[in-house]
């Protein structure tokens, strides 16, 4: 496992996935800001986000 152990791409923290660049993974998905949120509003925008499914 490469990058910084959450995950196997090995980028150095440039670009890739959430993981990648050391931010917190939450439970829901804001479409609008293209970012994981921790509920069901966005804290940035207020829109509703969705719950990401496993």
């Amino acid at each position: 496992m490469a990058g910084n152990g959450k995950c196997g791409h090995d980028d150095n923290g440039q670009q890739g996935c959430a993981a990648c660049r050391g931010e917190e993974i939450f439970a829901y998905w804001c479409q609008s800001c293209q970012r994981s949120v921790p509920e069901k509003r966005c804290p940035y925008c207020g829109l509703k986000a969705q719950k990401k499914k496993d």
